[in-house]
């Protein structure tokens, strides 16, 4: 039997505010949150021969007295819940961005659940990535990362926000991490490659580098050569050339972060049964490559048949490489077809439209610390005592609201302290911030919207 709309929504009504944003057709049948008074609960109403029935958990379907063939159930916003409604509702999972367009990322240290930031997105060409997140965070945080795709899917649920979302685990180091990640349903993986990458070579003479280069097999060093020496690679409208012993040094140097990358692709990613973003990060070791490493990267990539769709660098380390440098890095990206990814964005960044248009329009800004200044200027505004215990736990001074920006100095200090401010350690009880925040969610989603427009307004 199909069940009406206004059936399932007048069912959901009666149990509680329903979120109408939120109500959604499933498989025979209908969701939709609803706020009962003592939190936000999924209500479901399906009929009583749907496969899906057992499949939510957390409580128990009833009949519907004057629907007999209908069950009606309240069920909790645990993981259970959040994956079946990623797998029954389309537009509330995440989706790959791909190689083309501008993607803004956001991380969220808190966990609140709201349906402002999605919304921002609308009409809007650019994709939001709600959920870039890290295992560092995810230590720091004691906030595993299936729960921040679980607020992820609730956020996008309560907003009715159809146009796409990401979700990018981030920095995964080892074999463990990328398989929680693909199970969890991330349509980013970002392999952390940093490590890999040998700066001691940076400090070895010429004399050194030569005598260990020499030590590869025959073949290996002459196909090297042969590849890139007496040649010229042609970028967009640039240039690159390679001078030999700077090219051995490179294979010192990049080898090993090369191999791993070939490794960790063709074990878990080659073949995903979705759309995955593969993205390729060296963020962490801060280094700005220069054209002839950043070429010499992808290309060695590309020949190992690893299709990657973001390259990270530290936005603040590549600055200087990028104003000196741009043709080519732009050049290469294009030529090998990803997109750039930059960490830490703002305030490396002033102007992300000039930085969008150099790389063509296709680019992804991470604007990690974002929503923690909301939060934070939330806090300022209506909790004094917190907001001094957040600046005592921080170990920096208590700050004013107007300082709460990425244009100050204690703005950004605060942004780097969540770590700190947040984390639980032994015998500190955990300062009430989420709490905080969520009381005045409206503010919170003000205060949100106000430091995301400007972003947005400039891309």
């Amino acid at each position: 039997m199909a069940i009406k709309r206004d059936v399932a929504e007048k069912l959901m009504s009666e149990k509680g505010n329903l979120i109408s944003s939120s109500f959604s057709v499933i498989p025979d049948g209908f969701i939709g949150l609803t706020d009962t008074g003592s939190g936000c609960h999924l209500a479901v109403v399906c009929g009583e021969k749907s496969e899906w029935n057992k499949a939510w958990k957390g409580a128990e379907f009833e009949t519907v007295d004057e629907h007999k063939k209908i069950k009606m159930g309240l069920f909790p916003l645990n993981p259970n819940n959040a994956a079946l409604v990623r797998r029954l509702v389309g537009w509330a999972a995440p989706s790959s961005c791909g190689v083309n367009g501008i993607s803004v990322a956001f991380s969220d240290w808190l966990g609140v659940i709201n349906s402002r930031l999605p919304n921002l997105f609308v009409h809007k060409q650019i994709k939001p990535v709600l959920v870039d997140y890290t295992p560092e965070n995810s230590a720091v945080l004691q906030r595993n990362f299936l729960e921040a795709m679980d607020t992820a899917t609730w956020s996008v649920l309560s907003s009715g926000y159809k146009g796409g979302w990401g979700a990018n685990a981030a920095g995964l180091k080892t074999e463990e991490e990328i398989v929680k990640a693909l199970l969890y349903g991330y349509s980013g993986i970002g392999v952390d490659c940093s490590d890999k990458v040998d700066r001691s070579v940076e400090e070895l003479s010429v004399e050194e580098s030569e005598k260990r280069f020499g030590e590869f097999d025959k073949d290996f060093k002459e196909a090297i050569d042969k590849s890139y020496l007496d040649a010229e690679f042609k970028v967009g409208d640039v240039k690159i050339t390679f001078e030999e012993k700077a090219l051995h040094r490179m294979v010192l140097e990049f080898g090993q972060a090369i191999m791993f990358l070939q490794n960790m692709y063709k074990d878990y990613l080659d073949d995903t049964p979705w759309d995955l973003d593969f993205e390729v990060d060296l963020s962490s070791c801060d280094k700005a490559l220069t054209p002839q490493e950043h070429y010499f990267l992808a290309n060695e990539l590309k020949r190992a048949a690893v299709k990657f769709d973001t390259l990270c660098v530290n936005a603040a380390a590549f600055k200087k490489e990028m104003e000196e440098n741009l043709a080519y890095h732009a050049g290469i990206a294009k030529a090998f077809d990803y997109r750039m990814s930059f960490a830490d964005t703002v305030p490396a960044f002033e102007d992300l439209a000039a930085a969008a248009k150099s790389f063509n329009q296709r680019a992804n800004f991470k604007l990690t610390h974002l929503l923690w200044l909301a939060a934070l200027q939330t806090i300022a505004k209506t909790d004094s005592v917190l907001l001094k215990q957040v600046a005592e736990k921080a170990g920096l001074q208590v700050p004013a609201l107007e300082e709460l920006t990425f244009e100050q100095d204690a703005g950004r200090a605060f942004a780097a302290a969540y770590g700190k401010i947040l984390g639980s350690e032994e015998g500190n009880e955990k300062l009430p911030v989420k709490e905080a925040v969520e009381k005045e969610k409206g503010l919170y989603e003000e205060n949100l919207a106000a430091l995301v427009n400007k972003y947005i307004r400039m891309l």
